[in-house]
């Protein structure tokens, strides 16, 4: 009879068939999955890169920002005291204001910046440094006051605040519209007498507001500095 003779054979060739079609992807190699998603790139941490940048510089207590216009965006870590009235030391004496890389965005180019408050003898000023060459790009010095050596005379204030407050009151808008006019800051100073008895002079920094003089860079919006006699 024909039809056991065709059984016998088919059967094992239908079984190598399936047997070859099992092995096939293995001896194929591994295939790629086009619908696979791709690896997330990894993420940039833009405040350790620019802490990085400034070459072990100490930035504790450092508030960390990035800002931008239409030609520059400023990275920066600036003094969490200046937030407040920054009270410098009754010596010789510098503390670092802000750390700021600003990018160029028309030549993708990127200078770092260190700002000081600077006090040498009865001289007070702000200082900017390029970090990569240490060389001093500006020194802008406050008005001098000689602090008085007996009791401290003027109206007498419950805090530092409340004295600046007053100040700003009866010259800030003078010295704003200069600073408007000119599109420069305006560096100011007054004497402070404090209800306990405590003397300072106190040096304010005034940014222009209006909107074609914002420049942003080496300052903060904000910067008021005592010393004390």
């Amino acid at each position: 009879m024909i039809s056991p003779k065709r059984q016998s054979i088919t059967t094992p060739c239908l079984l190598l068939l399936l047997l070859g079609l099992l092995l096939a992807p293995s001896c194929g190699g591994t295939k790629t999955d086009s619908n696979a998603s791709p690896r997330p790139e990894a993420k940039t941490d833009p405040k350790a890169d620019f802490i990085r940048s400034l070459k072990g510089a100490n930035v504790d207590g450092f508030n960390f920002e990035i800002s931008e216009d239409a030609n520059q965006m400023v990275t920066s870590l600036t003094n969490g005291a200046a937030k407040d009235v920054i009270t410098m030391g009754k010596g010789d004496s510098t503390v670092v204001v802000r750390y700021a890389g600003i990018q160029d965005k028309k030549t993708n180019s990127t200078k770092t910046y260190k700002t000081e408050a600077v006090k040498a003898g009865s001289e007070l000023s702000i200082v900017v440094t390029d970090i990569a060459t240490n060389a001093v790009l500006s020194k802008d010095n406050f008005p001098v006051l000689d602090l008085p050596t007996g009791p401290c005379d003027g109206p007498k204030f419950a805090s530092l605040q409340a004295c600046i407050k007053d100040f700003n009151c009866k010259r800030g808008s003078e010295l704003l519209c200069e600073a408007n006019r000119t599109c420069k800051d305006q560096f100011a100073a007054l004497i402070c007498a404090l209800n306990n008895g405590q003397c300072f002079s106190v040096h304010l920094v005034i940014r222009p507001t209006d909107l074609r003089c914002i420049i942003l860079g080496t300052l903060p919006d904000r910067l008021e500095l005592a010393l004390e006699r």
